[in-house]
């Protein structure tokens, strides 16, 4: 994690963590996330096993040079980390934006809607995805079980 990253972490008391896997810490030597989703897809699963995780937030990049399918290389992880939070008995929001348009060869609406069916609730940029997940736990959100 970079260093202005750390800090930010830091200030928040290691209760909230952002990381960008896309930084060069996680990069060298491997593809980006944006192509390959094992790294990424790890994090979310060990994020859903860590009993005070209430909230996941993602970006969802579409484009050429981007993977070409993103909401299905997401979609077993999602379902793991909901499981793992179902199991504990406690609710888990996975938040996301996705950056790209219908023209993309992933098609933005083909994507959204896996990712809805999913159970992740898209926000329509990164900011306001950013913003949703600071609310959620800002509020102490403990979002109740599906049943």
């Amino acid at each position: 994690m970079g260093q202005e990253a750390a800090l930010i972490l830091t200030g928040l008391g290691a209760k909230h963590a952002v990381v960008d896997l896309g930084d060069d810490e996680f990069t060298v030597g491997r593809p980006h996330p944006m192509i390959d989703f094992r790294l990424r897809n790890e994090r979310i699963v060990a994020a859903a096993r860590e009993p005070a995780t209430a909230v996941i937030l993602l970006d969802v990049v579409l484009g050429y040079g981007a993977h070409p399918d993103p909401a299905a290389a997401l979609a077993p992880a999602i379902a793991e980390a909901r499981k793992i939070a179902s199991r504990s008995k406690r609710g888990l929001v996975i938040v996301a934006s996705v950056c790209g348009t219908a023209a993309d060869p992933q098609n933005l609406e083909r994507q959204e809607a896996a990712l809805r069916a999913a159970g992740v609730r898209l926000a329509p940029s990164n900011a306001g995805a950013a913003r949703l997940a600071a609310a959620l736990v800002g509020a102490g959100a403990r979002p109740r079980r599906r049943s």
